[in-house]
Parts: structure tokens; sequence; C-alpha cells
């Protein structure tokens, strides 16, 4: 089984379904595969701590992956609070990394991530280090939030609260950075903040700048992008230390994918 990112023409070893393609049969049938198979000894470098965000009671796809490969023991669950709060996924990540003492840390979502191959994790941190950045997030087709539409925004076409102003203009100058990348011919463009990985010190800076931009009473996931926006802000702020992944080599997004950008073999 395989994704591959036909524009680039890179097999991802990680997968993301965020957004409607974790609802599609291409989506359901691979994930049914990936169990399907027998159980394997999974390999993940002593240097990288591998970090997700869940609410406690309820099992997610990420801990089924890391239980198939032997390798739920080294997977940190970041407790998440029912209805599920999305800037607490910055607040409470800025509030862990300090305790990290592995050189590089991973972020995946928990509920639509697959790590497709028992050596992968191993395989996305050589891609990494071979970079020569800081960080790396995922990128995606969709933007979210969107500037244009005004779809992830508390308020319609820019009508956001006056103390939202400076980051929509912040938004704004992340946006030209995402043209670098339709520049270099690529569909996917803007920052996924559901995947990505870093440097464990670079990342401690990154979310407490991402954590000093929150306002105090939003948790809707429209009012910025969830976390999507204040990361998207940070990740500009700290370009070309902060880079995304727009050749899928290491992640894919899957969201508005068509068959000319994705073939899929199960």
């Amino acid at each position: 089984m395989y994704f591959k990112q036909l524009h680039s023409g890179f097999v991802a070893p990680i997968i993301h379904a965020n957004g409607p393609s974790k609802f599609t049969d291409t989506w359901k049938d691979a994930v049914e595969m990936f169990f399907s198979e027998d159980r394997t000894q999974g390999i993940l470098p002593k240097d990288l701590t591998i970090l997700t965000w869940s609410i406690p009671d309820e099992r997610t796809l990420i801990e089924n992956n890391m239980a198939h490969y032997n390798l739920e023991d080294r997977l940190v669950v970041l407790p998440m609070k029912r209805p599920f709060d999305f800037l607490d996924k910055i607040r409470i990540t800025n509030k862990y990394l300090p305790s990290i003492k592995t050189k590089y840390v991973m972020g995946l979502d928990a509920t639509d991530v697959l790590i497709c191959g028992f050596d992968n994790c191993k395989e996305v941190l050589q891609t990494y280090r071979g970079k020569e950045v800081k960080a790396v997030f995922g990128a995606e087709i969709p933007e979210w939030p969107n500037l244009e539409t005004g779809q992830g925004l508390s308020k319609a076409k820019g009508k956001a609260p006056f103390e939202m102003a400076e980051l929509i203009e912040d938004l704004k100058g992340a946006r030209r950075i995402d043209e670098v990348y339709a520049f270099l011919g690529s569909r996917f463009t803007h920052l996924n903040s559901g995947v990505w990985i870093g440097e464990t010190e670079f990342m401690k800076k990154f979310y407490n700048e991402c954590n000093a931009l929150l306002p105090e009473g939003y948790t809707d996931e429209d009012m910025f992008g969830g976390d999507q926006g204040f990361i998207q802000v940070t990740a500009s702020k700290n370009y070309p230390d902060v880079i995304l992944d727009y050749r899928s080599e290491m992640f894919l997004c899957l969201s508005e994918t068509t068959n000319e950008d994705v073939e899929v073999v199960l």
C-alpha cells in the first residue's frame, strides 16, 4: 500500500487524511488494509519523540497505528478536554515541550494520521535532517483559515474582532510566503498544523511564540482556523528556518486532493 504525490513523484511515509478526506472510501479501505496485515516491530530513532493530542477516554488511529508497530509506549499523548479546544493544542504543547529530552520531536494528529511503514519514522527523520532547517510542516491544498472567503475566521470576510486585526495582517504575510511554493510548481502550498517535525530546542521557542499570540476566551475552530492560523503566522515569521513539505517527501495531506494529485495503490 502506498500514497504518491503525483506532482513530485514522492511516496509519502506518513499520510494525513485531514478534513473531509478522512470520510472517503479510499481512506477507510487504506486503514482497513493496514490493520489487516500482521503486526511487526517498528523502528523509532532514540533521538525522536512523537507527540499527539487526544481526549483521554478515546482510542485513536495513531495509538492503534503505533501499537501495530509495538511502539505505543513511545507515543506521548497530550490530554485534551471535551469539547475539543483547538487552542489548547498550542497551550498544552508549549507546556510539555520543555520536558522533552530527545533532540528531535514530531507532532502527529491523533484521529486521521497513519504511519505507513515500520521504519517510516526513521525515514522521515533522515529526510528532515537533509533539509538543514529547524522545522518542517505538512503542506495542504486548501487555504484554512481562508482570507478570501472568511472560512475559518470568527467573522466572515475579514470582519474579525478588533483584537484580531494585527493577526489578520500577519496571516496575509503568511499567504505571501505560500506563494513561494506555488512558484515552485506545487498545489500543496498551505501549512497544515497536524503533521510536523523539528528540532526540540527550536520547537520550544516556536510554540512559546505561538502561545503568546493566543487571545483569551476563544475556543471555536472558526476563530482563526483553530490552532492552524496561529501556527501559520508563527511559521511565516520564522521562514526560512520553518518550511513546508510541499513535495510530500515526509507528509502527504489528502484534503481536496484528486486523482491528478495523488496515486493510491492498495
